[in-house]
């Protein structure tokens, strides 16, 4: 019994310790001590019709996917969130060269989007809209 309240103790102390320091998703909540720049954007992918044409029939569609952003040095990983279910986005960033890594949530091959480089300048947040392919041709 001792060692299971021990356990539990240990588990709320990690928690809180976790949640003073900020670690998680910065999904689009900014916090108030967070710099007045950023990136922002949409994650797409599109209608996965056979062929493009005028007034297509399968539109792009929003995607929530998985962002992970890496100094634009060749650093490592700044932070990493997830956009939501219309595929919106917002980070706050301090300005700076940036590259984001999208990948889908499923772990499949398809839909895939290469990485973006994006520049933050002061104050302001940069727009990214993300293509994810679906594969479909």
């Amino acid at each position: 019994m001792k060692s299971l309240l021990r356990t539990a103790l240990v588990v709320l102390a990690l928690a809180a310790a976790l949640s003073a320091t900020g670690c998680g998703d910065s999904h689009g909540a900014e916090s108030p001590t967070a710099p007045g720049s950023g990136i922002k954007g949409r994650t797409m992918v599109d209608g996965g019709c056979p062929m493009a044409r005028d007034h297509s029939p399968c539109p792009d569609r929003p995607l929530s996917a998985r962002l992970t952003i890496t100094g634009g040095d060749g650093g490592g990983t700044v932070t990493e969130t997830t956009s939501d279910a219309d595929g919106h986005f917002r980070i706050p960033l301090p300005p700076g060269s940036y590259t984001i890594h999208p990948a889908n949530l499923t772990g499949a091959v398809v839909p895939i989007a290469q990485p973006v480089s994006v520049t933050v300048g002061s104050g302001r947040f940069t727009t990214v809209d993300i293509s994810f392919d679906s594969g479909i041709r």
